[in-house]
Protein backbone atom coordinates (compact mmCIF):
# COMPACT_ATOMS: atom_id res chain seq x y z
CA UNK A 1 0.00 0.00 0.00
CA UNK A 2 1.22 3.49 -0.82
CA UNK A 3 2.04 5.77 2.10
CA UNK A 4 -0.45 8.65 2.34
CA UNK A 5 0.97 11.68 4.15
CA UNK A 6 -0.99 14.30 6.07
CA UNK A 7 -1.78 16.82 3.32
CA UNK A 8 -3.30 19.19 5.88
CA UNK A 9 0.19 20.10 7.15
CA UNK A 10 0.88 22.27 4.11
CA UNK A 11 -0.75 24.42 1.49
CA UNK A 12 0.51 25.08 -2.01
CA UNK A 13 0.27 28.70 -3.15
CA UNK A 14 0.98 29.64 -6.79
CA UNK A 15 4.46 31.13 -7.07
CA UNK A 16 4.35 34.92 -6.86
CA UNK A 17 6.79 37.85 -6.80
CA UNK A 18 5.61 38.33 -3.21
CA UNK A 19 7.56 35.16 -2.34
CA UNK A 20 10.93 36.39 -3.63
CA UNK A 21 12.31 37.35 -0.21
CA UNK A 22 11.56 33.84 1.08
CA UNK A 23 13.24 32.29 -1.95
CA UNK A 24 16.34 34.47 -1.67
CA UNK A 25 16.80 33.04 1.82
CA UNK A 26 17.64 29.59 0.41
CA UNK A 27 18.28 29.69 -3.32
CA UNK A 28 22.03 30.32 -2.88
CA UNK A 29 22.44 28.14 0.23
CA UNK A 30 24.58 25.12 -0.75
CA UNK A 31 23.24 23.05 2.16
CA UNK A 32 19.68 23.48 0.93
CA UNK A 33 20.28 23.16 -2.82
CA UNK A 34 23.14 20.65 -2.71
CA UNK A 35 20.92 17.80 -3.97
CA UNK A 36 19.26 19.90 -6.67
CA UNK A 37 21.00 19.58 -10.00
CA UNK A 38 19.33 22.67 -11.45
CA UNK A 39 20.80 25.03 -8.86
CA UNK A 40 24.48 24.49 -9.59
CA UNK A 41 26.41 27.41 -10.98
CA UNK A 42 26.67 31.09 -10.23
CA UNK A 43 24.68 32.62 -7.37
CA UNK A 44 21.24 33.94 -8.30
CA UNK A 45 20.35 37.58 -7.72
CA UNK A 46 16.96 38.94 -6.69
CA UNK A 47 16.47 40.11 -10.30
CA UNK A 48 17.33 36.60 -11.57
CA UNK A 49 14.72 35.12 -9.27
CA UNK A 50 12.06 37.70 -10.20
CA UNK A 51 12.71 36.91 -13.87
CA UNK A 52 12.31 33.18 -13.13
CA UNK A 53 9.02 33.84 -11.31
CA UNK A 54 7.75 35.87 -14.28
CA UNK A 55 8.72 33.06 -16.69
CA UNK A 56 6.94 30.47 -14.56
CA UNK A 57 3.81 32.60 -14.25
CA UNK A 58 3.67 33.04 -18.04
CA UNK A 59 4.46 29.40 -18.84
CA UNK A 60 1.90 26.90 -20.09
CA UNK A 61 4.32 24.03 -19.44
CA UNK A 62 5.02 24.75 -15.76
CA UNK A 63 3.00 25.09 -12.56
CA UNK A 64 5.13 26.21 -9.64
CA UNK A 65 4.04 26.64 -6.04
CA UNK A 66 5.45 27.94 -2.80
CA UNK A 67 4.94 25.57 0.11
CA UNK A 68 3.52 27.17 3.25
CA UNK A 69 2.59 25.66 6.58
CA UNK A 70 -1.16 25.34 6.96
CA UNK A 71 -3.07 28.26 8.41
CA UNK A 72 -6.09 30.33 7.48
CA UNK A 73 -4.10 32.30 4.89
CA UNK A 74 -0.71 32.24 3.20
CA UNK A 75 0.03 35.64 4.77
CA UNK A 76 -0.02 34.13 8.26
CA UNK A 77 1.64 30.85 7.32
CA UNK A 78 5.33 30.02 7.40
CA UNK A 79 7.19 29.61 4.10
CA UNK A 80 8.69 26.11 3.84
CA UNK A 81 9.89 25.68 0.25
CA UNK A 82 8.89 25.31 -3.36
CA UNK A 83 7.56 22.59 -5.65
CA UNK A 84 6.26 22.34 -9.16
CA UNK A 85 5.34 20.42 -12.25
CA UNK A 86 7.57 21.31 -15.18
CA UNK A 87 7.97 20.34 -18.82
CA UNK A 88 4.28 19.52 -19.05
CA UNK A 89 3.72 17.76 -22.36
CA UNK A 90 -0.05 17.75 -22.64
CA UNK A 91 -0.32 15.55 -25.71
CA UNK A 92 1.32 12.70 -23.80
CA UNK A 93 0.01 13.76 -20.40
CA UNK A 94 3.45 13.80 -18.80
CA UNK A 95 5.20 16.27 -16.47
CA UNK A 96 8.37 16.49 -14.37
CA UNK A 97 8.09 17.05 -10.61
CA UNK A 98 10.45 19.18 -8.53
CA UNK A 99 10.55 19.97 -4.83
CA UNK A 100 12.76 21.62 -2.24
CA UNK A 101 12.04 21.92 1.47
CA UNK A 102 14.02 25.07 2.19
CA UNK A 103 13.26 25.36 5.90
CA UNK A 104 16.01 23.18 7.39
CA UNK A 105 14.08 22.70 10.63
CA UNK A 106 11.31 21.00 8.62
CA UNK A 107 13.52 18.72 6.52
CA UNK A 108 12.89 15.06 7.31
CA UNK A 109 9.64 15.82 9.15
CA UNK A 110 7.07 14.95 6.47
CA UNK A 111 6.70 18.38 4.87
CA UNK A 112 8.11 17.18 1.56
CA UNK A 113 5.81 14.15 1.53
CA UNK A 114 2.76 16.27 2.30
CA UNK A 115 3.66 18.84 -0.37
CA UNK A 116 4.34 16.13 -2.95
CA UNK A 117 0.98 14.51 -2.17
CA UNK A 118 -0.77 17.82 -2.83
CA UNK A 119 1.30 18.32 -5.98
CA UNK A 120 0.43 14.84 -7.27
CA UNK A 121 -3.24 15.53 -6.53
CA UNK A 122 -2.94 18.69 -8.67
CA UNK A 123 -1.07 16.93 -11.44
CA UNK A 124 -3.49 14.04 -11.75
CA UNK A 125 -6.81 15.77 -11.02
CA UNK A 126 -8.86 16.61 -14.11
CA UNK A 127 -8.79 20.18 -15.42
CA UNK A 128 -12.45 20.53 -14.39
CA UNK A 129 -11.24 20.19 -10.78
CA UNK A 130 -8.36 22.65 -11.15
CA UNK A 131 -5.78 20.00 -11.95
CA UNK A 132 -3.63 19.19 -14.94
CA UNK A 133 -5.23 15.86 -15.85
CA UNK A 134 -1.84 14.25 -16.47
CA UNK A 135 -1.17 10.54 -16.97
CA UNK A 136 2.36 10.35 -15.58
CA UNK A 137 4.61 12.43 -13.33
CA UNK A 138 8.33 11.79 -13.18
CA UNK A 139 11.39 13.16 -11.43
CA UNK A 140 15.15 12.85 -11.36
CA UNK A 141 17.37 12.72 -8.31
CA UNK A 142 20.98 11.97 -7.52
CA UNK A 143 21.44 8.20 -7.19
CA UNK A 144 23.22 8.89 -3.89
CA UNK A 145 20.21 10.74 -2.40
CA UNK A 146 18.79 7.71 -0.60
CA UNK A 147 16.49 9.73 1.68
CA UNK A 148 14.72 11.33 -1.27
CA UNK A 149 14.47 8.02 -3.12
CA UNK A 150 12.85 6.37 -0.09
CA UNK A 151 10.37 9.24 0.21
CA UNK A 152 9.43 9.04 -3.46
CA UNK A 153 9.03 5.25 -3.27
CA UNK A 154 6.74 5.59 -0.23
CA UNK A 155 4.55 7.88 -2.33
CA UNK A 156 4.29 5.29 -5.10
CA UNK A 157 7.09 6.38 -7.43
CA UNK A 158 8.96 3.51 -9.08
CA UNK A 159 12.46 3.63 -10.47
CA UNK A 160 12.46 3.67 -14.26
CA UNK A 161 16.18 3.71 -14.74
CA UNK A 162 19.64 4.81 -13.81
CA UNK A 163 21.33 7.41 -16.00
CA UNK A 164 25.06 6.90 -15.63
CA UNK A 165 27.28 9.98 -15.37
CA UNK A 166 24.28 12.10 -16.30
CA UNK A 167 25.16 15.24 -14.41
CA UNK A 168 28.41 17.05 -13.68
CA UNK A 169 28.50 18.81 -10.32
CA UNK A 170 31.48 20.07 -8.30
CA UNK A 171 34.00 18.59 -10.76
CA UNK A 172 32.50 15.09 -10.58
CA UNK A 173 30.10 13.09 -12.69
CA UNK A 174 26.99 11.83 -10.92
CA UNK A 175 24.51 9.09 -11.72
CA UNK A 176 20.87 10.16 -11.70
CA UNK A 177 17.80 8.03 -11.01
CA UNK A 178 14.55 8.59 -12.89
CA UNK A 179 11.36 7.68 -11.02
CA UNK A 180 7.70 8.03 -11.94
CA UNK A 181 4.16 7.44 -10.78
CA UNK A 182 1.11 6.96 -13.01
CA UNK A 183 -2.29 8.54 -12.43
CA UNK A 184 -3.88 5.09 -12.10
CA UNK A 185 -1.39 4.22 -9.35
CA UNK A 186 -1.90 7.48 -7.48
CA UNK A 187 -5.65 7.78 -7.84
CA UNK A 188 -6.14 4.17 -6.85
CA UNK A 189 -5.12 3.14 -3.34
CA UNK A 190 -3.68 6.50 -2.34
CA UNK A 191 -6.79 8.48 -3.25
CA UNK A 192 -9.13 6.03 -1.49
CA UNK A 193 -7.08 6.45 1.69
CA UNK A 194 -7.42 10.25 1.80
Amino acid sequence: MTFVPDRDRVQLVPLSPAHVDHIMGWVNDREVVGNLATFAGKPLSRDDELAYIARMQASHEDRVFSIFSSSSSADGARYLGQCGIHQIFRRSGVGRVSIVVADRAEQGRGVGSAALARLLDTGFAPASEGGEGLHKLWLMCFATNERARRTYARLGFVQEGLLRDEYRHEDRWHDMVRMSVLASEWTGEAMRSR
